[in-house]
Order: structure tokens, then sequence, then C-alpha cells
């Protein structure tokens, strides 16, 4: 018989699913929302919340209906795609980007609390192995490793937002202003929810989720399926309880405080409202929330790589290889990773979104849904080569051709050739396409 969770395993699990999502961009970023929106957060919240929120929420659902990510990308078009698609997803969000800028943050946040600003290699180099080796004890089981971040990790997020949100609103610094931005509320918050990532990294932590369902607590088929929602459904009830009370804090400010953003906006509140105290406990909870991250990322990438090679590299290999990339990468710098990734960023977003929808709303459009995702995809490729073409210097020829499309400068340019595509999709493409499934694997897994 298979098992059930109770209320308590259900909140523990789903304050896991918030603290991978919360990370460290997610616990930087939402006060900086704030700030730049000032009398405007709640039209700003609102896109947020959509694209930071609801989105990635049914990332998680999707996975439930349909399977995991090698498997959801390999049924949108075929295991080319899938391959090609997820290994990029989990590369540029695990040891290639994410991963390494969560550890780079954390000696960022390491050299804040000690007062270090020229830090010699050898400590770089000494904290970094320490930092991977703790997260391969974090992701050593697979099974355990939610439970393992619900243990030790979780609290010290919870009890940091709740110090500074409490003492914010209870004594308001300043008065809210006008926003800074010159766009929509609703625009400026939907575009900086969708560029924190949780929708593909969803796709990843999801894997986790399972095998933390299945292999530790016996969960099976739709029991596992609807505790997956249930459980990812209480992580971003408290992610988006996390942003907004966040973004009130930013709004609070109002004019103080405007030649700062992120981390530094954030840590000048702390110190602000609790003093130098407060400052490095600060410091403490952003390389926990990065050090969180990291490892929900790490597990997911090396799930990914054990599910697309049929279970021939084993989880714990691609875990070691995952996170030995990710300590490499991470030696180069935060500022370093940041201008040569990001631009891959923009390649696997707006695929992912559009094969979420497609398994949520229509799944029975085989055809529309391997055009779209086809047509996206496409665009990501185009917008990721427009990114490198600026920062080595290639001239705005691109940029131009860019901003030709309906919506591409602010952002929305996929979304008119992803409808393109479903069109042409529906009519010439797959009408009768076989759904694999992940069953054997999982099964096999666990």
């Amino acid at each position: 018989m298979t098992k059930k969770l109770n209320v308590l395993l259900f909140a523990a699990i789903g304050g896991s699913v918030f603290a991978m999502h919360f990370g460290g961009s997610c616990m930087l970023w939402p006060v900086t929302w704030g700030q730049q929106s000032g009398s405007a957060v709640y039209l700003a919240y609102s896109g947020i919340f959509i694209s930071a929120i609801v989105f990635p929420w049914l990332a998680y659902l999707a996975v439930a209906r349909e399977g995991t990510l090698f498997t959801i990308a390999s049924n949108s078009v075929n295991s080319t795609f899938g391959q090609i698609f997820g290994g990029l997803t989990v590369m540029v969000l695990g040891p290639l980007f994410a991963i390494p800028r969560m550890s780079a943050a954390s000696w960022d946040a390491i050299c804040q609390i000690i007062g270090i600003e020229q830090s010699p290699f050898f400590a770089v180099g000494f904290f970094t192995l320490v930092y991977y080796l703790v997260a391969f004890w974090f992701l050593y089981r697979r099974s355990e490793v939610i439970d393992k971040i619900a243990k030790y990790l979780l609290p010290v997020l919870l009890i940091t937002i709740a110090a500074v949100v409490t003492r914010s609103l209870v004594a308001p610094l300043a008065e809210r202003v006008p926003p800074f931005y010159a766009e929509h509320p609703f625009t400026y918050g939907f575009l900086n929810g969708y560029q924190t990532m949780d929708l593909p990294a969803a796709l990843m932590f999801a894997t986790l989720v399972i095998a933390g369902l299945n292999e530790g607590h016996g969960l099976k088929g739709k029991v596992l399926n609807r505790s997956l929602v249930i459980t990812a459904g209480i992580g971003f009830l408290l992610l988006g309880t996390s942003h907004f009370t966040q973004m009130l804090v930013g709004a609070s400010t109002g004019e103080l405080f405007t030649d700062v953003s992120y981390a530094r906006l954030y840590a000048t509140i702390i110190l602000e409202l609790w003093g130098p105290v407060g400052g490095a406990v600060f410091n403490v909870a952003l390389l926990f929330a990065a050090l969180t991250s990291a490892v929900g990322l790490g597990g997911g990438t090396a799930a990914y790589f054990e599910e697309a090679s049929g279970g021939r590299l084993p989880y714990r290999l691609c875990t070691a290889v995952t996170l030995l990339m990710g300590g490499m990468v991470s030696l180069v710098g935060l500022d370093e990773i940041i201008r040569l990734t990001a631009p891959i960023l923009d390649m696997v977003y707006p695929p992912a979104i559009v094969i979420v929808l497609f398994i949520v709303i229509a799944p029975q459009l085989k055809g529309a849904r391997a055009g779209a995702s086809l047509a996206s995809f496409g665009w990501g490729i185009f917008e990721g080569i427009n990114g490198y073409a600026l920062i080595f210097g290639a001239g705005p020829g691109l940029l131009i051709i860019r901003n030709l499309f309906p919506g591409a400068e602010a952002g929305f340019g996929w979304i008119p050739v992803t409808i393109i595509g479903a069109v042409v999709g529906h009519f010439f493409l797959m009408k009768g396409n076989t759904k694999t499934t992940d069953k054997d694997y999982l099964e096999k897994s666990s």
C-alpha cells in the first residue's frame, strides 16, 4: 500500500522547495524590485507573481503529468531535442553558470563578514573546496537531499526573512515614492520575475522532490504526483509571501540608498535596521541561501544526466563531476561568470515556458507543441547570439533585426514567433507522435 505524508512532512518538503528556489537571487532581488517600484509595488508584484510564482509552480504540475525534464522535452519534439534543450538547460543552470555564481556570491558574503577587500587565491581555493564538499555531502544520497535542506538550511532562511520584514514594516525607513522606471509596473514585474529562471529550475528541482517523496518516504503513482504538486504549492506560497513582503521592505526605503542595489541594498537596509550584528547575520544567511540553490541545481543536473544516459552514468558520479566543474568555473569570479554566460539564459527560458504551458493547458495539441517548442528555442538561440555579439562588440546589426519583431524591445519577441511556430506545427508536424514515459526509469532508480 502506498504511504501518505502527514501535515508536518508536507510542510517540511514544501519548505525545502521554497529554500531551493529562494537561493541567492530570490533572496536579494525582491528588495530592489520593491525599491524601484515604490508606490506601484502592488502592480509590479502582480507581474512577478505570474512569471516567478505561478509559472514555476506549473512546471511541477507538468512534471507530475508527464515526467522529468528530459522526458517532457523529448515528448515535445523528439529525443534529439530533449538532449539538446535539456542538456543546455541543466548545464547553464548547473555547472556553467548558476552553481558557480552561488559559490562566488557566497565567497563575497564571507569577505564582507571578515572585512577582506583583496583575497589571495589560496583562500578562495580553500573556501571553494570546502563549499563543494559540503554540497556533495547534501547530495550524496539523493533520497535525503530534500530532508537535509528542511532540517539544516530552511530555518536560517525563514528566521532572516522574518527579522528583516517585521522590523522594516513596523518602522518604515521612508515614504514610498513613484517608480524609478518608465515601463508599466506590471511589465517591469513580469520581466524581472521571468529573469529569476525559476521555471526551468523547477524542472530540475522536481527530480529531487520526486526522489525524496519516492525513495525517502515510499510514495508512488498518483499519490506521488499529487504530493509533488501539493508540496510545490506550499513552497511557492512561501516564496510568493517572501517576494511580496521583501518588496514592501524595498518600497519603504523611498529615495534612500538609491546608489546601491541587490546584495548591497539588502545589506545596507539590514545595517540600518539591526546594526553590524545584523549585517553579519545577513551575510551568513546569504551563504546558506546560495548553498541551498547550489545543492538543488547540482542534484537536478546529476539526475538529468543519469536519466538521459539511461542510467549508464550513475547519479553520484554525475554529482561529483557537476560540482567539480562548478568549482572550477567559480574561480573565474562572479562578474566574469555573469558576463560570459548570461546570454545562454535567454536561450532556455522561452521554450521552457512554452513546453510547460502546453502540457498544462493543451496537452492534446502535439503538433502545435512541437512547432512552438522549436520556434521558441530558435528565438532563444537568436537572443543568445545577439547577447554575445553585444558582449564582444560585434555591432548593433543583430539588435536592429531583433527589434523588428513585435514586443522584442520589451523582452516578449518570442511570443509572436512562438504563435507562428504553433500554427505551422499544428498543421504540418507530429500529429500522431507517441509519448514516451520515464516510468521505467523512476522505478529502476527507486
